[in-house]
């Protein structure tokens, strides 16, 4: 087989190891291997399940190197355990499991290009399910927590004090931030049934002093005013350009002299085609909303520069996403 062919055949078969990750986390396989060597048969037992398909699972597992084999026992790799793990350090239970939820969308991949219109509507979905809807918080409370300490590596956080979080989620940039700056007072700005979990959020890191809640709509309701830190993470690119735009002149608005506007998100160079990760998830929110896309650097930073903001700054991070815009009002 030549390069070119295995290229393809390695593509064709990306699937597989994706829905062996999504499955084994949906059936808490996990769990059952992340202490002590334990076969196939126990396993299934505990879970209820077959053995023989349970054994041919976990040697996936191994051959996909998440897990040790000795003989017919299996294990989790440590390393693994924080991530994989229901009550892990960094678990990502809910945000595999909604990785495994969105794969039925790709598969109408062809009707939205077609089409040019999603096929499906994730805030349909999620709204019409509280259990999804919290799952979905959790999820992105978890995806975030790294990317919210390399951001503030990066950002002089600590010199400012009222800050806004704008589509904020769970809340989880505004209580690690205030974790860290202790004069940083917050409020997150979501739809009612975020702003209730957002608030559980804030409850459990003891911070209800410095963190509060807005709910609203921040397409159609005003983001008030007295703001010096003003944070857009993971929601530009849930909307076309001029939707886009116009949240980044609302946000221009609500920003103090000398605040300071945070982009964090999705985001492809000029040419549309790289990083690979952005351009496919410009596919995956096309998918899933009407208008969604990985907005390019160029362009967010060309709405920041028609507002007159100073100090315009883009770099990276080694995180989901990875994409930062930052700028300052003059």
């Amino acid at each position: 087989m030549d390069d070119i062919q295995k290229k393809l055949w390695q593509m064709l078969q990306g699937y597989q190891p994706a829905t062996i990750l999504t499955t084994a986390n949906r059936l808490k396989v996990f769990d059952q291997i992340s202490e002590d060597f334990v076969d196939a048969q126990t396993v299934a037992k505990t879970l209820g399940m077959s053995t023989e398909p349970m054994k041919r699972l976990l040697n996936a597992l191994v051959g996909l190197g998440f897990a040790d084999k000795d003989h017919e026992n299996f294990r989790l790799l440590p390393e693994y355990k924080k991530f994989l793990t229901q009550d892990g350090e960094h678990c990502l239970h809910q945000w595999i499991h909604l990785t495994g939820e969105l794969m039925g969308a790709w598969q109408e991949l062809p009707r939205f290009i077609e089409s040019g219109k999603n096929v499906t509507s994730i805030m349909e979905m999620l709204g019409s399910e509280p259990k999804k809807m919290r799952a979905f918080t959790d999820a992105m409370h978890d995806k975030g927590l790294e990317a919210t300490w390399l951001l503030a590596r990066e950002i002089p956080v600590g010199e400012y004090s009222r800050m806004l979080d704008v589509g904020g989620g769970p809340g989880t940039y505004s209580l690690e931030w205030a974790k860290l700056h202790t004069k940083l007072k917050s409020t997150v700005f979501d739809i009612p049934p975020v702003v209730e979990i957002a608030k559980q959020y804030i409850a459990r890191y003891g911070l209800k002093d410095r963190v509060d809640t807005l709910a609203g709509d921040f397409q159609k309701d005003d983001l008030g005013t007295g703001y010096d830190l003003i944070l857009l993470a993971n929601v530009l690119h849930m909307y076309d350009p001029e939707s886009a735009k116009s949240l980044v002149l609302k946000a221009f608005n609500a920003l103090d002299s000398k605040g300071r506007l945070v982009i964090h998100g999705f985001c492809t160079d000029k040419t549309g085609t790289q990083p690979i990760e952005d351009v496919l998830f410009s596919i995956n929110i096309g998918l899933l909303t009407p208008g969604g896309r990985a907005h390019s650097v160029q362009e967010k930073s060309r709405w920041i520069e028609e507002l007159g903001m100073k100090d315009i700054r883009h770099f990276r991070v080694d995180a989901i996403p990875t994409g930062v815009i930052t700028a300052v009002k003059p």
